[in-house]
């Protein structure tokens, strides 16, 4: 008898990995003296890897002795070792064929069946191997690999776990537990194996990899991103690292190195998938939407029939205000997946953008219909909702969204827009800082918000809001106009100036910078200045926006008590802009001061009719017919003013002012005192109080309340104070 000893290495792919097996020294013993020596002959050119001249020995050694079953075994290996699977499965069931006890080659069959991917084949000799050696954990081992191949995750770490508990010291073992792990989407889990096994292999840049993606999974971007790096700072040639990791960065928001690292990702590897989309979604990030479309127009060559691409590309297009295109893309998607519900939504958005509102409102619910737990598209009915003034329909929508804990601040701010279309103000402030605190960075919302207190007269909290988009942007002009106002509004007219000066340094020849000045150096009672500023902004500015210096002017003018200057600039400002609701106003104010009420309640509705929204106009209209005695519509005047804000001082103001009028006493003092608690600043309120207490024979209390006006700047107030007050 003579012992042979043969080499063999068995190849099994998992995970794009190659794992080797040294198949261990078997005896064979020669029944005759020509097939040993061709056998022993095939086991030395297998020794050297020359593997086709041995399955030529052994095929010798076959011929001459069918039925040594060691020869096919040998040649099994062999055909095994030149990848040929199909051969190597045929050897080793003639070999058990021959030895039904031949218990290695149901195991090696068991491999060459993995490799050829006849998994159910395999797990069947797995569980034969298993059962001659319940010990092995190999078997376990590969076993799990055939069953993570079939899908069968829940086998699979099953069986990991008992090839840990029989070999506790294998870093592969822990590896690829973590990676079934990661299949069944328990990637918290499967991290803890990854831990493990990095401690035992710190080298092994594929343990590195799996783990960043399982950090992704659980959107530790940070930790992913860290574990890709040193992954391929041991595999610098790993494609897919550098495209996941683009991923990870893109997650983080950082757009342009996630941009970087797909360019490099192609370069390793030119064919890796789907580079081109995920680039074209970084440039859409970074607003770069032209060369995003050129990066969705090469994946869409590849891949011309994925509904997404044509999505994508779609809002990019729509971005960009090509809503045509975007239609376009956004049908051709519905075309590949006609229920394909973020197309019908996006579509909607275009059509809205097309005032299409209806075609919007049934893509809209189309959408809803086929994903009706898609938040977003509830989001988008409801803008298009308010476009069709169904404000009840937008409002139960946005509810809903907010009701589902979104942190998406547009949502906010929409709901925020439309509760101050519906006068709702408090409630309106309070969304838009809902916003703020989900997005601190949107200048924007600071500005909504900054406008909607000046409604609320909360001059402090408007110039807060102001100052914070020019500590982002000092050269925000809107921002210096919109705190200068807010100061003007709140009369500090020395701060406004310097506001104002600021911004004309970097903008000598902004007309409506010293159209402002001029406002401010009015309050300050600098008339002269005031005119100066105001024709340097009428030489500057040659569009229809010099109505409002021209009107600003006038008001100055009457302030002078100019009346036929003011009147003349205010008409001028009519004829430059028809549509300027200041122009409107002002004159209506000076008409009251003419006594010229039905004039007065002539402009106060033209200013109306040009802005709703200056619903302070109600309460001027309601003392002006106040005055020429149509005390039905004063009445429903007042009413509606105080029905839209009820914390405006101004409607309390001019109601008190009526009932003044009308010699109601009582109820004058009442809404007065209502106006001061509402607006302690305002001179006007305490300078009727006065009056009413004058009327109350309290002429102490009048004279108080005369030099208190005096001290907010009231102009009036000082002919009272001489006339009563010595």
């Amino acid at each position: 008898m003579l012992l042979l000893y043969l080499i063999a290495v068995f190849l099994l792919t998992l995970y794009m990995r190659k794992l080797f097996i040294v198949l261990l020294f078997f005896p064979c013993y020669i029944f005759a003296q020509t097939a040993d020596s061709y056998t022993q002959s095939g086991n030395a050119k297998t020794g050297r890897k020359e593997y086709e001249a041995a399955i030529a020995d052994f095929t010798k050694a076959i011929d001459l002795n069918p039925k040594d079953a060691n020869a096919y075994f040998y040649r099994a290996n062999a055909y095994s070792n030149l990848h040929n699977d199909a051969e190597a499965v045929k050897d080793f069931t003639a070999t058990l064929a021959l030895d039904p006890n031949y218990h290695n080659a149901v195991y090696y069959r068991a491999n060459a069946e993995s490799n050829l991917k006849d998994y159910s084949a395999a797990i069947a000799d797995f569980n034969r191997a298993i059962v001659i050696s319940p010990n092995d954990a190999n078997i376990y081992h590969y076993r799990a690999n055939a069953k993570s191949n079939s899908g069968d995750y829940a086998g699979a770490l099953e069986d990991f776990t008992k090839a840990i508990q029989l070999s506790p010291n294998e870093a592969d073992l822990y590896e690829y537990r973590g990676v079934a792990k990661a299949n069944l989407k328990n990637d918290k889990n499967a991290i803890a194996d990854y831990d493990i096994a990095v401690k035992m292999d710190p080298n092994n840049a594929d343990l590195f990899y799996y783990r960043a993606n399982s950090r992704a999974n659980v959107k530790d971007y940070a930790g992913a991103i860290a574990d890709f790096d040193r992954s391929l700072k041991l595999n610098p040639k790993n494609a897919d690292a550098v495209f996941y990791r683009g991923n990870a960065k893109l997650n983080m928001g950082d757009y342009k190195a996630a941009v970087a690292d797909y360019k490099v990702a192609q370069t390793i590897n030119p064919n890796i998938k789907n580079v081109e989309f995920y680039s074209a979604n970084a440039l859409s990030n970074v607003n770069n939407y032209e060369a995003a479309i050129r990066m969705y127009d090469k994946a869409a060559e590849i891949d011309p029939k994925n509904p997404t691409i044509f999505l994508y590309r779609g809002k990019a297009k729509n971005n960009l205000n090509d809503k045509k295109g975007a239609i376009d893309d956004f049908n051709r998607a519905l075309t590949l997946d006609p229920k394909y519900a973020e197309a019908f939504q996006n579509r909607a958005n275009a059509k809205a953008g097309m005032n299409d509102i209806d075609g919007a409102k049934l893509d809209i619910d189309t959408a809803i219909m086929l994903d009706p737990k898609n938040n977003y598209a509830y989001f988008e009915r409801g803008r298009i909702r308010v476009e069709l003034k169904d404000t009840v329909g937008a409002m139960a929508d946005f509810d809903r969204v907010i009701a589902a804990k979104t942190t998406d601040e547009n949502v906010y701010i929409s709901r925020g827009n439309l509760k101050s279309l519906l006068n709702n103000f408090g409630g309106a402030e309070k969304d838009l800082s809902k916003a703020i605190e989900l997005n601190p960075a949107n200048t924007n919302t600071y500005l909504n918000r900054g406008n909607l207190r000046l409604k609320l007269k909360d001059y402090d909290g408007a110039t807060a809001d102001f100052q914070k988009i020019l500590n982002a942007d000092s050269k925000n002009e809107e921002a210096h106009i919109k705190l200068a106002s807010t100061m003007i509004l709140d009369r500090q007219y020395a701060n406004a100036i310097a506001v104002i000066n600021s911004a004309i340094s970097a903008k000598p020849k902004d007309g409506a910078l010293y159209e402002l000045r001029g406002e401010a150096k009015t309050g300050m009672n600098n008339f002269s200045e005031a005119i100066t500023d105001y024709n340097r902004s009428i030489e500057l500015d040659t569009t229809a926006d010099r109505a409002k210096a021209y009107a600003n002017r006038g008001n100055t003018k009457a302030l002078m008590k100019d009346y036929d200057g003011a009147m003349k600039d205010i008409d001028a400002a009519i004829r430059f802009n028809k549509t300027y609701d200041g122009s409107f106003f002002i004159r209506a104010n000076i008409k009251m001061k003419l006594k010229n009420y039905d004039g007065a309640v002539d402009d106060y509705n033209s200013t109306l009719f040009a802005n709703l929204e200056r619903i302070e106009t109600y309460a001027y209209r309601g003392l002006a017919e106040a005055m020429t005695g149509d005390t039905a519509s004063m009445n429903a005047d007042f009413a509606y003013a105080v029905k839209i804000n009820p914390k405006d001082d101004i409607t309390y103001v001019k109601r008190g002012a009526a009932e003044l009028y009308f010699k109601d006493i009582n109820a004058a003092v009442k809404d007065l005192n209502t106006a001061i608690s509402l607006n302690p600043k305002s001179d006007e309120a305490y300078m009727r109080r006065g009056m009413a207490k004058l009327a109350q024979n309290n002429k102490a209390g009048a004279c108080a309340d005369w030099n208190k006006a005096v001290a907010l700047g009231s102009r009036e107030a000082p002919e009272m104070l001489s006339e009563y007050c010595k």
